[in-house]
């Protein structure tokens, strides 16, 4: 049975710089040849790999995703947050659980901005940042977030090791080469 989950999408920055009138493309040539890429990053080499390789495959016309996402499930925070006195989940405030959620996207914010600068410094002109935050697992919700934006192909790292390293550890390569509908493309 798949557990329910809810999904946050804070945006970052959405930056687009139209194309002029005097642009040698017409409208519809335009339109035909945008694809949506979506790459996922954590900071980690790997992730700065996919960025790179993904950040050169984008053309003038073409949508880029920058996807930081979290988990955040409410299990694991209550059994980190367990202490050798047998805290209960039930224990943990309201308080408590925002605060670390906050703090999850304030990290995925800081790591964000750094591929904003590099997307501004390449002349990327059509990108958006975003962090995903999910109670559910990020695989899942990532995969689904593709569907719904109709990404023509996803950029992946093979492994990532940052400080939100479960985003990337164990099967979520794997998982997003084997369940997403559009191309992906590994990057070691």
């Amino acid at each position: 049975m798949m557990k329910s989950s809810s999904v946050s999408v804070v945006a970052l920055m959405a930056f687009s710089n139209a194309l002029s009138a005097n642009h040698s493309l017409t409208p519809h040539i335009a339109l035909t040849n945008k694809m949506k890429l979506m790459v996922f990053v954590d900071g980690s080499e790997h992730a700065d790999k996919a960025f790179e390789k993904a950040m050169r495959a984008t053309t003038d016309t073409d949508e880029l995703f920058i996807i930081y996402g979290c988990e955040f499930l409410d299990h694991m925070l209550a059994l980190s947050a367990a202490t050798p006195m047998g805290a209960s989940p039930a224990m943990l405030s309201p308080d408590v659980i925002a605060h670390h959620r906050k703090a999850q996207e304030d990290h995925g914010k800081q790591i964000c901005a750094k591929y904003i600068e590099k997307c501004k410094e390449n002349k990327i002109r059509n990108f958006h940042a975003l962090v995903l935050t999910t109670t559910g697992y990020a695989k899942e919700e990532c995969v689904q977030f593709a569907e719904e934006k109709d990404i023509d192909i996803i950029f992946v790292g093979s492994r990532g090791l940052g400080v939100v390293s479960r985003f990337f550890l164990g099967s979520f390569s794997n998982y997003i080469l084997h369940h997403s509908k559009c191309d992906v493309v590994l990057v070691k």
